[in-house]
């Protein structure tokens, strides 16, 4: 259905850019960040976690390639060492709107658990804000358990 290449230089650049704008307006519809510093904060974010860029050490920036060999969307992810043993974290995974509700980000999941396996790990682990609730669905449906849970109110109008 899908395979995960690695990203080509042109795709990462596009990727980036399209990343870190979503990633600040996540912050700020969960209510973590404000508005006025969100992007800011997203591209600093990313050049603290990637400062070689697609060459950085350890992380795995893929596309999803359909059989047909449409680039479907994208998964990073890296093998860390967490409090459970060594596990692999999955920073963003996502489907172009036009290949969504085709199982690709189930099929790609199952691809990063495969990559999890085979490099000795434990798990795979994932933060997803709480207003995502197709993204919870999914991870829910796709053997994932939540582990925690932060909430926020506010009462600042």
């Amino acid at each position: 259905m899908i395979r995960l290449d690695p990203m080509d230089a042109a795709t990462y650049e596009t990727w980036r850019e399209e990343s870190i704008r979503e990633y600040a307006q996540e912050k700020v519809d969960a209510g973590t960040w404000p508005e006025a510093e969100a992007l800011e904060r997203s591209a600093r974010s990313y050049i603290e976690l990637l400062p070689d860029g697609l060459e950085t050490a350890g992380h795995e920036l893929r596309s999803m390639v359909t059989d047909d060999g449409d680039r479907a969307g994208y998964a990073w992810f890296v093998v860390e060492d967490r409090p459970i043993g060594r596990v692999v974290f999955i920073y963003d995974i996502a489907v172009h709107p036009e290949h969504r509700r085709k199982g690709h980000a189930r099929a790609a999941l199952g691809a990063i658990e495969t990559y999890a396996r085979d490099h000795g790990c434990v798990a795979v682990q994932l933060h997803v804000h709480g207003g995502n609730t197709g993204a919870r669905q999914l991870y829910l449906r796709a053997g994932f358990v939540e582990t925690e849970v932060t909430m926020i109110k506010r009462v600042d109008d």
